[in-house]
């Protein structure tokens, strides 16, 4: 192309967060586009994911959160409208509508994020003053100005934005509680035994845990003052609404754009949308609004993981710059930091498994992340989960080295690695950061065992070990 005669071709950018951004900056740097990004928030290029630590202190002020300020992609040509809405979509004519002006493009990419969930019976109570959702830069500020007065804190729902809080206000001395509908925390990402030692440890932390209950009400006149569950109202003069999120899609749908069964933007490999039969050449769709593919299970669902956000970020950059990529199917690796306490999962649960209509076999151990006679060595608690004799999940709390290994887990279960080539894993040891033997080993030591015993169950019964895994 002749830059010099040609003119560039219009990319609008629907959505300012992780993939939306990232796609702006690679475009710029890879390809030869005018690039608008449209975005309702108020801020752009930071990080949720470390809001929950500014709250707590870790992290000193939520403008530490900001990657790039507005001068930076003002610099490089990108044409960033910020607390701006979008309308509508017209694909066919390919422009915008936002309020009274239309946007012509010749490429778009649908980056619209999630919205929260927030229950019905408690939908009208988020108008009382100091009941917040934490979603973006500005929710987090709010949350932050209104905790430095607060005494009594109630977080509704155990999922990681939840216990990460949680742990994270506690220690401020404010009397925190945690009330989660399901019956144990993080119940997407981790099995029951585990999330036991999760609200083990909250609790030791003075973290009050309510599970398998869901507040009736949150009360209050202007100012919400208690939150009413099982009938007993507890003291709340700031609450945190975490019950999971949305995709936001309809600006998709109401463009004619299909939406999946997990209620994601369905797209093929390369991110391209779909409408009607075909998937559209110059539109692309990534982050929490689109539906992805389970690497195990083959099943759609959306991912709200920042890492692979940014990874759709490059696939849709690629295409757009000529060179071809596509997103395969995940397997959802996923580490959150309670506290003390590193809490990782990958893969399937064994719930999970269980309902996708697979029978596991399971590998449990518990050790220790530094020889025994080294300090500072943390108790590590190791899950891992086998269907068919392929190694399907795993899950790891410990204080430390759980990212480590759910990266390595992550590794073996993308190769297919089978319980019979895990037992010749080699692992590294030095004693302040390793026991001789990994406690992962001693995992899948439990789970050959189990295979084992039903192997001589199975030929007992006439029955093959493949039928009876089934």
């Amino acid at each position: 192309m002749d830059k010099k005669t040609t003119k560039r071709q219009e990319l609008v950018i629907i959505g300012g967060g992780a993939v939306g951004m990232a796609v702006a900056t690679h475009t710029k740097r890879h390809g030869d586009y005018s690039v608008t990004v449209i975005s309702k928030d108020a801020y752009t290029a930071y990080s949720q994911c470390g809001m929950p630590f500014v709250l707590g202190g870790e992290i000193k002020d939520f403008d530490a959160l900001i990657v790039k300020k507005p001068d930076f992609f003002k610099h490089m040509g990108i044409n960033v409208k910020l607390n701006t809405t979008v309308d509508a979509i017209d694909l066919d004519s390919k422009i915008i509508h936002v309020k009274d002006r239309i946007l012509p493009f010749d490429k778009l990419v649908i980056a619209t994020g999630s919205y929260p969930n927030i229950p019905g019976n408690i939908k009208s109570d988020i108008r009382l003053d100091n009941v917040f959702t934490l979603r973006t830069l500005s929710d987090g500020i709010n949350i932050q100005n209104s905790l430095e007065t607060a005494t009594n804190l109630a977080l509704i729902g155990g999922g990681s934005i939840g216990v990460e809080i949680a742990a994270s206000v506690s220690k401020r001395g404010i009397n925190t509680t945690l009330v989660n509908r399901n019956n144990s925390l993080l119940s997407h990402s981790i099995d029951p035994e585990m999330a036991d030692i999760v609200r083990a440890y909250l609790v030791s932390i003075g973290v009050n845990v309510i599970t398998d209950t869901a507040p009736t009400s949150i009360n209050g006149t202007t100012k919400v003052g208690s939150v009413t569950i099982d009938g007993t109202d507890i003291p709340a003069d700031i609450v945190i609404i975490s019950t999971g999120v949305v995709p936001d899609t309809s600006l998709a749908q109401d463009a004619g754009i299909e939406i999946g069964i997990s209620g994601g933007i369905v797209t093929n490999g390369q991110l391209r949308v779909k409408v009607g039969n075909t998937f559209h050449p110059d539109v692309f769709s990534g982050g929490e609004c689109a539906q992805v593919y389970n690497f195990i299970t083959g099943e759609p669902f959306v991912n709200q993981l920042g890492s692979n956000a940014r990874r759709m970020a490059a696939v849709i950059g690629n295409n757009l710059c000529g060179t071809p990529s596509n997103f395969g199917p995940t397997i959802n690796p996923w580490v959150c930091i309670v506290g003390d306490l590193q809490v990782g999962s990958v893969g399937l649960t064994s719930n999970i498994a269980k309902r996708s209509g697979k029978k596991v076999i399971t590998g449990m151990s518990k050790g220790l992340t530094r020889a025994g006679y080294y300090p500072e060595g943390s108790q590590i608690y190791i899950k891992l989960i086998f269907n068919d004799r392929y190694l399907v999940g795993a899950q790891i709390i410990s204080g430390e080295g759980v990212k480590e290994r759910i990266d390595g887990l992550s590794f073996a279960i993308k190769k297919k690695m089978t319980i019979d080539e895990m037992q010749d894993i080699e692992t590294c040891y030095a004693p302040p950061v390793s026991m001789l033997v990994d406690p992962i080993m001693y995992a899948i030591e439990d789970a050959h065992k189990k295979f084992q015993e039903m192997k001589i169950s199975s030929r007992s019964t006439g029955h093959t070990e493949k039928e009876a895994d089934r």
